[in-house]
């Protein structure tokens, strides 16, 4: 796992430094979708090898990300009615169902904006807005604001801190990358605990 990571972080640190940084960035985070990386740790890469490009990959980053999450929404609204009989007798009751959906729809634009904001797993967020069949509308415009939040965090924290950030993420990648499966983990018990 350690030697996957590191092939992975210097991969991204090439493509940082290429001249075609700016898709490759746009690509990734399209695809967020389906990568299980740790993105917040390419933008930090992608910053710190060229500072004047941060508000530009900060806004790349945050397009494309929402790009990524309309994907995940429309594949769990409409995937939804296909799995959805099979599902709910068999992984789920539909009391637990109803319950979980009447606190997404209580608390829907609080859910999406800290959801997007905080590293929270965009598969799962915009698959659940989808399935709960949340507005589209409030769906992209609460989760481009947390995403946007997030990532101009992210990107003002290279520009004040690059060089401290940037010893600490060469030394604890592997650590960093191993969070991914934490976060998964995290995503699934929120959504148990909230639908008990």
């Amino acid at each position: 796992m350690k030697q996957s990571t590191t092939k992975f972080y210097n991969w991204a640190i090439h493509k940082a430094s290429s001249s075609r940084a700016p898709l490759w960035l746009g690509l990734l985070f399209l695809l967020e979708i389906v990568l299980f990386i740790p993105l917040d740790a390419v933008l930090m890469f992608f910053c710190l090898q060229k500072r004047n490009n941060i508000l530009l990959y900060i806004c790349i980053a945050t397009i494309a990300s929402v790009l990524s999450g309309l994907v995940g929404y429309l594949l769990g609204h409409f995937l939804w009615d296909l799995v959805g009989s099979w599902v709910i007798p068999h992984l789920v009751s539909q009391g637990s169902f109803d319950r979980l959906s009447g606190h997404f729809h209580q608390y829907e634009h609080w859910a999406l904006f800290f959801g997007a904001l905080i590293p929270f797993p965009l598969k799962a967020l915009s698959l659940v807005a989808g399935v709960f069949q949340l507005g589209i509308v409030p769906f992209t415009i609460f989760f481009a604001t947390g995403r946007l939040v997030r990532f101009v965090l992210v990107g003002g924290a290279m520009a004040l801190w690059g060089e401290k950030v940037k010893l600490f993420v060469d030394r604890h990648f592997h650590r960093i990358f191993m969070l991914i499966g934490a976060k998964v983990a995290m995503a699934f018990l929120f959504f148990w605990a909230l639908a008990r």
